[in-house]
């Protein structure tokens, strides 16, 4: 790849910190590594181990790694390649600093959310739950460590809690540590002060000569104050992200920090990265005219280096929901007629409750499709068998293990498998220790499940992978107890929460993607591109989304947490910039779709304001109602209680029936509106 200009130059920025302000799609990952390997070869003085890389997954950190490995072959730079240079994640890097520095922590092992639930479970008394009031249910274990990550975050500010807060704060703590667990929050916290308090560990960060940090946008202020820590030892900075694409505020991503770099670190280059290699024109200028009505952002214009495409952008409105639907899987079929592959068409909905409606819709169609929802994990053929075979273990049947593996294993590869399901069953307290993660393995090994030529043997790969995941996250927490008793432990756990904790686990791992459409959350489409994209469902309340009610964390915790309780809360810019990062998810077609049955997206009307944008069936006014926030709601009842009234002076002979008032759509009361001189 030929690098521009802006690009070119953001390799050669070695000597200054560094904002990167990238773009969708402006190949900011191969930047990054092509200034990586520029800084090993022009500083001698640098070795590999001087840098380091944060990203935002493990899996993002790999790829990394491997790309720089290849443009260091490239360049000569062979000798070592990128051994010793530390590129993953900022928990992953806290975790090596507290085991080198701590003997205290050296043994800790870090939960990941569902672990971190499963103990907060488990040990609800002790961790000082029950003092906030909330009791051991899914929803109240969640509330509760959103209680504990927000006061982690305001630690500083500890000063101000109140006796009560600090007790709960300081029970939790040190219940997770007497098992010897961190979570994520905390085992920031506790690097943070370990680098306070360290020597060892100040002179360990002073080693860092060039902190990279991608998709920064997305950190949050406890990560921000450990990059911060970085830069006071004498690393160089390099941060690279989008303000328009921090979508995760909901985990603390603070956009701020990104706005903000310039002015809290000295000697910063800002380099924008805004040509799009990605996306058509005409997708281009659609999503840069909606996010451009966000006020407080960095600003950027974005310019489309793809060719122009015919027809790029279609906005369209639908009579009902399922005219909707029924031309999403008419679309896709002429895509597919047309050469484009399944696998390179997506559909992304604001929320996870549209999925199963519009997979049925695919369905009928013979559309194949794929969506990583956990619902479709946990409904599968294989996950129920696995669990039967867990349930026979009480009482090992072979009947009923035969029944449940019919058509899978028969003969001596069942009987194998009967076997050692009744060997571990005899075996009772003596398997105390045995993951049972370990017992469906070798009980999988013996029926030869992973058979080859299984024509599904992808599925049964990660089936069979998905479900030792989860029984090894159990095993974490309740390990300790005898074999029996941690059977019948996760079995309610996989009856009654385990669909709810993993319902964002993408349980089909990257190898295995099917040649299917693609249907998605859009927050799960962040990083992914595909040639065709649909964004049903663009309703008022639906995208933007409406701010859910409920129990909050600043319910719970009052004081100073429920004063600042707008610190994380989603509002009308964060919602565009979802919008913003779903239309970029698309190269060449994208579709707006809504209906007429709630009034349209603001979005819609956002979008429809760009000349790249074809409109079908859609009328101005409801565009306008969208786009002006017109309470429709208050002008019907205004036109029902004024007008059909007759209030108004000067009323010419009303012919409405009242009726026809109350079924009128929205654009239909906008001109009734008109007509009678009814104020907006």
């Amino acid at each position: 790849m030929e690098l521009t200009r802006e690009q070119q130059r953001a390799v050669e920025t070695i000597d200054h910190n560094l904002q990167l302000i990238a773009c969708a799609g402006s190949g900011k990952t191969e930047v990054i590594t092509r200034r990586i390997a520029y800084i090993l070869k022009k500083k001698p003085d640098v070795r590999p181990e001087h840098i380091v890389a944060f990203t935002f997954t493990n899996k993002a950190g790999n790829s990394m790694k491997e790309r720089i490995q290849k443009v260091l072959e490239q360049d000569g730079l062979t000798a070592g390649g990128a051994d010793g240079m530390y590129v993953g994640t900022i928990h992953a890097f806290c975790k090596q600093l507290l085991d080198r520095c701590s003997e205290k922590f050296r043994d800790f092992q870090v939960l990941d959310t569902v672990k971190t639930h499963l103990f907060v479970h488990r040990y609800g008394s002790s961790c000082g739950r029950e003092r906030l009031g909330l009791t051991g249910g899914p929803n109240d274990i969640r509330l509760f460590l959103e209680c504990m990550e927000k006061m982690v975050d305001d630690y500083d500010s500890r000063v101000l809690w109140t006796q009560e807060q600090w007790e709960v704060f300081e029970q939790y703590r040190t219940s997770l540590y007497e098992h010897g667990y961190l979570d994520f929050s905390l085992l920031i916290l506790e690097t943070l002060h370990a680098i306070e308090t360290e020597p060892a560990l100040q002179d360990d960060l002073k080693t860092v000569r060039y902190l990279v940090v991608d998709e920064y946008q997305d950190v949050d202020d406890l990560q921000e104050k450990l990059i911060a820590c970085f830069a006071r030892a004498g690393a160089n900075l390099c941060v690279v992200g989008d303000d328009d694409q921090t979508i995760y505020q909901f985990r603390g991503s603070n956009a701020e920090n990104m706005i903000g770099f310039s002015k809290r670190y000295p000697d910063v280059v800002q380099i924008r990265l805004e040509d799009n290699f990605r996306c058509a024109p005409e997708i281009v200028d659609v999503a840069d005219t909606v996010i451009r009505n966000n006020g407080r952002r960095l600003e950027k214009r974005m310019r489309a280096q793809s060719a122009s495409e015919r027809d790029a952008c279609l906005a369209q409105s639908f009579y009902t929901e399922g005219l909707q639907y029924d031309t999403i899987a008419e679309e896709i079929t002429r895509r597919h007629s047309q050469g484009v592959p399944y696998s390179e068409i997506a559909i992304l909905v604001r929320k996870g409750k549209y999925i199963d409606s519009i997979g049925e819709y695919l369905r009928r169609g013979g559309i194949p499709y794929y969506t990583d929802s956990a619902k479709q994990f946990f409904e599968g053929n294989y996950f129920r068998r696995f669990v039967q075979t867990l349930s026979i273990l009480h009482d090992v049947d072979k009947p009923a293990l035969a029944a449940c593996w019919s058509g899978c294993a028969e003969g001596e590869r069942l009987n194998a498998g009967f076997r050692y399901l009744r060997k571990i069953a005899r075996s009772g307290g003596d398997s105390r220790r045995c993951p049972l993660s370990q017992v469906l393995r070798e009980f999988a090994e013996k029926i030869q499940f992973l058979d080859g030529e299984a024509p599904d043997w992808a599925v049964r790969s990660d089936d069979l992978e998905g479900v030792c995941t989860i029984l090894d996250d159990y095993d974490t927490i309740y390990g300790d107890q005898q074999l029996s008793a941690r059977i019948a432990g996760v079995l309610r756990f996989l009856e009654t929460r385990a669909a709810e904790e993993y319902k964002y686990h993408n349980f089909q791992q990257a190898n295995t993607a099917p040649d299917a459409v693609q249907l998605m959350t859009v927050h799960k489409s962040k990083g992914l591109e595909f040639d065709t994209v649909f964004l049903p469902n663009l309703q008022k309340g639906e995208f933007p989304g409406r701010r859910q009610g409920g129990r909050k964390y600043w319910h719970v915790l009052g004081g100073r947490f429920e004063e600042n309780k707008d610190q994380y809360a989603s509002d009308i810019d964060d919602e565009r910039k979802l919008f913003y990062v779903a239309v970029t998810r698309a190269k060449r077609k994208l579709y707006l779709f809504g209906t007429q049955e709630r009034p349209l997206s603001k979005f819609m009307a956002e979008a429809a304001q760009s000349s790249a944008l074809s409109l079908q069936d859609i009328d101005r006014d409801d565009l306008n109602i969208a786009l002006y926030d017109i309470d429709i709601a208050q002008v019907r009842k205004l036109i029902l209680e004024k007008v059909y009234a007759g209030a108004f002076s000067g009323l010419k002979g009303m012919f409405l029936e009242a009726d026809d008032i109350r079924r009128a759509s929205p654009a239909e009361i906008l001109r009734y509106a008109r007509e009678y001189n009814v104020p907006i």
